[in-house]
């Protein structure tokens, strides 16, 4: 800190990561201070890591980038933490510094590449069932013709595939250790696992379609996510400041009503009152119902919470991208069939909400701050003592 304990001392850069309380942040010395939007850059660099849990990752994603911005390297920062973990007190969270980067980048590729192993090997043992049972999937079906599109150059897919796995197993240390290395192995993992995504999704199409022996397996896999995004509809509704709005009631009767339909199609499919494809139009339907009340819901929140079109339309960006990174649940027909983005579950509406929150509280903090740059620096309480230091930074969610 500067000597009057009010700002971070000049070159100095601090990286901040909460894991429990899923907010990054960073900060800066005066002299090192880089604009609102580039530190926003710094922050989202390591968040897929932190959403995965991988949090030395992320950190180093984020330090890397931070080297980028602030247009000094890394390794010439005296000032720069030095490498290590600290572990902070009352929610502070977990400080990290500068790591082995090279050594990171083999960490990263290794994890990945097995990762992408695990689903290449499931595709493997699964890939006769799979081709046998795109071959059983009843023509006259909307979902069975939408799979069979996520199917095409299956098999070429898979070639090239093991191709590649072959061809990354081959890199050497030094190979590993180059900065583009993680990528191309998480590349050949994210192919991996879509294609384990469709072959699960195809048999269990075919199975529960033509109402196989395992059918009731099939539907389980189908109904259970539904079920699940259902429940998780408490966690909006039993928040007290939200409790008299009209969406947070609609939300909880479309809950009651949800639950019930969803036992009702079980009941259905087991007595052959149902058509499998129209259960499965009705929990379309459902999840279709749902990302409107949550959108509904989301617009509602944001009018209270926000003072201005620019706040609003902050939150409202924050909250889209949280529902883009939905992933795909394996196995799951609609998920296969629509991808990322279609739907809107509670748990990615909360952690989007609380984000846009962490955007708007740091464009507020940073207009009143007396250490304000016109360049665009932003302060926060994050990480302080207190809640009122002054330095120069931001925090936001993940």
């Amino acid at each position: 800190m500067t000597a009057d304990g009010q700002k971070w001392a000049d070159g100095l850069f601090i990286f901040a990561l909460d894991p429990d309380g899923r907010h990054v942040g960073t900060y800066f010395g005066e002299d090192r201070v880089v604009p609102l939007d580039d530190q926003e850059s710094i922050q989202n660099a390591g968040k897929d890591d932190f959403r995965a849990a991988y949090w030395t990752d992320g950190v180093v994603a984020g330090v890397t980038k931070a080297a980028e911005l602030i247009n000094r390297p890394w390794y010439a920062s005296p000032a720069l933490i030095g490498a290590g973990v600290v572990t902070g007190v009352a929610g502070v969270g977990t400080w990290i510094g500068i790591v082995a980067v090279r050594a990171n980048r083999r960490e990263k590729f290794a994890r990945e590449l097995a990762r992408g192993d695990q689903h290449l090997t499931a595709v493997t043992m699964d890939f006769d069932t799979t081709e046998l049972s795109a071959r059983t999937l009843p023509a006259e079906s909307s979902f069975a013709q939408r799979l069979e599109q996520r199917f095409h150059d299956f098999s070429g897919r898979y070639y090239s595939c093991v191709e590649e796995q072959a061809r990354l197993k081959a890199f050497t240390t030094r190979e590993r250790s180059r900065s583009d290395a993680p990528a191309q192995a998480t590349a050949f993992a994210d192919e991996a696992a879509e294609m384990d995504f469709v072959d699960d999704a195809i048999v269990n199409a075919a199975a529960l379609l033509t109402r196989a022996a395992t059918w009731e397996k099939a539907w389980a896999a189908q109904v259970e996510p539904v079920r699940e995004d259902v429940q998780a509809i408490s966690t909006l509704t039993a928040d007290p400041s939200a409790a008299k709005l009209p969406t947070t009631q609609a939300l909880d009767s479309f809950r009651v009503e949800a639950q019930t339909e969803i036992e009702s199609l079980g009941a259905g499919l087991r007595e052959q009152t149902i058509a499998p494809e129209a259960a499965l139009e009705a929990l379309e339907r459902i999840r279709n119902d749902l990302s409107r009340f949550l959108r509904d819901h989301s617009r509602a929140l944001i009018e209270i919470y926000a003072n201005s079109n620019r706040e609003r339309e902050a939150m409202e960006a924050a909250m889209a991208q949280e529902r883009r990174t939905v992933r795909p649940r394996s196995g799951v027909i609609l998920d296969t069939v629509y991808g990322p983005g279609q739907f809107w579950n509670p748990i990615a509406f909360n952690y989007g909400y609380s984000a846009g929150v962490q955007k708007v509280d740091s464009a507020r903090e940073a207009a009143t701050s007396s250490s304000s740059f016109s360049s665009g620096s932003v302060s926060t309480g994050y990480g302080s003592s207190g809640g009122s230091f002054s330095g120069s930074g931001s925090s936001s969610s993940f």
